[in-house]
């Protein structure tokens, strides 16, 4: 009886063995995923929709998704290694080169921000009213130094 126990526990953690190093087989070729969150500088940090995210390796292999309505993103299947990520969308700064380090079946949860780019519509859509005055002075000016110059 003691060697049918035996027997059976050996077997047991040979079965045991066995599966777990399948299991990490199979992990390590699924890679790691790298999410965020992407929003503004305000302070209302509001989410930025339709962020292109890129994410680029060493060796130059890219990986490309895009933030959702509530500026999240994710891209799952990136194999291990060193990375830099990069976004991009029209009227904000451009944010280059966050590095990252990606292991295989990690979870790499990676937030950023970006900055909206004024603009001179944006000067003149601003509801301070000094601002109005102080073109209304600039273009007085203007026309005085242009009439008597004549």
């Amino acid at each position: 009886m003691t060697r049918l126990n035996l027997t059976l526990t050996f077997l047991v953690c040979v079965l045991a063995s066995i599966a777990i190093v399948f299991a990490q087989d199979d992990f390590s070729q699924q890679g790691g995923t790298v999410r965020g969150q992407i929003v503004d500088t305000t302070e209302t940090q509001t989410p930025i929709e339709g962020v292109e995210v890129r994410i680029v390796g060493t060796s130059g292999e890219e990986y490309i998704t895009t933030t959702d309505a509530n500026g999240e993103y994710e891209k799952s299947g990136i194999p291990a290694g060193r990375y830099l990520i990069s976004i991009y969308k029209d009227g904000y700064g451009d944010r280059l080169g966050k590095p990252v380090t990606v292991v295989n079946g990690g979870d790499h949860y990676v937030p950023l921000k970006m900055t909206k780019k004024d603009t001179i519509l944006d000067f003149f859509q601003s509801s301070v009213p000094m601002y109005w005055v102080l073109i209304l002075c600039v273009v007085i000016v203007v026309l005085i130094f242009t009439r008597t110059n004549r």
